[in-house]
This record gives structure tokens, C-alpha cells and sequence, in this order.
């Protein structure tokens, strides 16, 4: 089983807000590999195209150390990287630009590590996705940026600390903090393993790997019919929220503009 990491680093707040109901979008043309969405034309810094998996569960984004070689990237500075391996300092350098279709921003800020995903050139995370509203559609396998929400799922609120997208869920009856994360293939709790069989696994991860135990559990959100998911636990501490795979419904929309996040089925 294949995981993103986490890394903790504060984002850049949002644009100002403007009317949901008037814009229609910039389509990103996406492929499907796994659970994940992949970008195939991101440009960094005026160079590519570079194949970049979307990964709402990183605050940072990532770019192979071979690929920070080939754009002169120097570290600006270094962070402690938490995951279920541990914590480590990893560098972090400043993309002066990153372009995808028509979208282009400055000043993102990115990690020179390994990425756990074969095939790809690194990651577009949350330091680059938290300055729009965005649709992952995996059903016709597209991203939308700054487009307008589907109105056809559930809305939940959105909390963020850290850049990163978190909604409150229900499971097993009750509420817990969960990061949308499009870089996880399943239900991931932050909890003491149970005792009772439960299946073990080797969870793999950017930082390394780790023991954890998979099982099912009750999962809702509000409004909406409990149902059945694979749910993988880590006894581990001080890594937030549990991981709610978006790979899970048919799209989700993030709103940083409105605080909101829609799930459709």
C-alpha cells in the first residue's frame, strides 16, 4: 500500500474571493494512474513539461532532486518533515513560476526530495492548490481551476491550519477531523492499533515505511448515508488529522475562496 507524507509548512493565504456563480474555469486535462490524478504539462520556471501528481495532502509541493538539478534549484531554506517514519529537515526551494494550461503563479515553494510515485516529475501540492478553488474530477479524469462548484454533492466546512484541506466526518458514530487527500489510496486514523486480528500491512510512504493495520469502518459526512470503507490505522502521534482519500468520490471541489469542500458520488 502507497501513501503521500504529510509535510507541514504554512501556505500562502488566497486571492480575494469573487462570485462563484461567473466563472467558468481553467480545464487541466489529467490522466489517472492508481488513485491519484496526474498533470502531464506543468512548466516550472519557463522549463518542461514536467508530469506532477496533485497531492491535496501535502503543504508543500515536491520536485525530484534530478529535475531541481536541471532548473538550478538551491535550497532557500530548510523545514522538519513529519510522516509515519518520522521527522527529518528537508530542503525547500522557491519556484519563481509554475504555469499549468493558462494558470500561472509565482513564488511557490517546493521540497527537493523523493518522490514515492514511479513515473512522475514531483508534486503539486498545497503551497500551489491553496491559491484557487478547485475540482478533481475522477470520473472524466480533469482538474478545473478557479471554476464554479458542481452543486449536484454534499458541502461540508472547510478548516485549515496548514494550508491543507480538512473537513469534519463521522466514523464508527463519531466526528473526527479528516485532510482530503488526493495523495492517499485509503482511510488512514492516527490511532493505537487494535488487538482483535485485525489484518497488519507495511505502509509506504515519501518518508519511509511503517506497521499499521488495515480494517473497515462506518464512514458519513453530514447529510449524507453511512458506508462501508477500508480504513488503514497508524499508531503513531503528532501528525493531525487522519487522510480521507478524494480518490473516494466521483469528484471533489475545494473552495478556499468560500470554505467550503463538495463531495460528489
Amino acid at each position: 500500500m502507497r501513501l503521500a507524507c504529510c509535510l507541514y509548512i504554512l501556505a500562502a493565504a488566497p486571492a480575494a474571493a469573487q462570485d462563484l456563480a461567473v466563472r467558468t474555469g481553467v480545464l487541466l486535462k489529467a490522466s489517472f494512474d492508481g488513485h491519484a490524478l496526474v498533470l502531464k504539462d506543468v512548466f516550472l520556471n519557463g522549463d518542461g513539461p514536467y508530469r506532477m501528481l496533485i497531492d491535496t495532502g501535502n503543504a508543500s509541493s515536491i520536485v525530484r532532486p534530478e529535475i531541481a538539478r536541471r532548473l538550478n534549484l538551491k535550497a532557500a531554506y530548510t523545514v522538519d518533515q513529519a510522516s509515519v517514519a518520522g521527522v527529518r529537515r528537508v530542503p525547500v526551494a522557491i519556484l519563481d513560476e509554475v504555469r499549468a494550461g493558462s494558470v500561472f503563479d509565482r513564488s511557490v515553494e517546493a521540497v527537493i526530495g523523493d518522490v514515492f510515485q514511479s513515473g512522475v516529475d514531483g508534486v503539486v501540492g498545497e503551497s500551489w492548490l491553496v491559491r484557487h478553488d478547485y475540482l478533481l474530477d475522477y470520473h472524466n479524469h480533469r482538474i478545473v481551476l478557479d471554476g464554479p462548484p458542481v452543486d449536484s454533492g454534499i458541502r461540508i466546512p472547510l478548516r485549515s491550519t496548514d494550508g491543507r484541506p480538512v473537513v469534519v466526518a463521522s466514523i464508527d458514530g463519531r466526528p473526527r477531523e479528516l485532510v482530503v487527500d488526493s495523495g492517499a489510496s485509503a482511510l488512514v486514523l492516527y490511532e493505537k492499533l487494535a488487538l482483535d486480528g485485525a489484518l497488519s500491512t507495511q505502509l509506504e510512504t515519501n518518508g519511509g515505511t511503517a506497521r499499521a493495520q488495515k480494517g473497515s469502518v462506518h464512514f458519513s459526512l453530514a447529510g449524507a448515508r453511512d458506508r462501508l470503507m477500508d480504513a488503514v490505522r497508524i499508531d503513531v502521534h503528532g501528525l493531525g488529522p487522519g487522510l480521507l482519500p478524494a480518490s473516494a468520490f466521483a469528484s471533489v471541489f475545494v473552495s478556499n475562496r468560500e470554505g467550503f469542500v463538495e463531495f460528489s458520488r
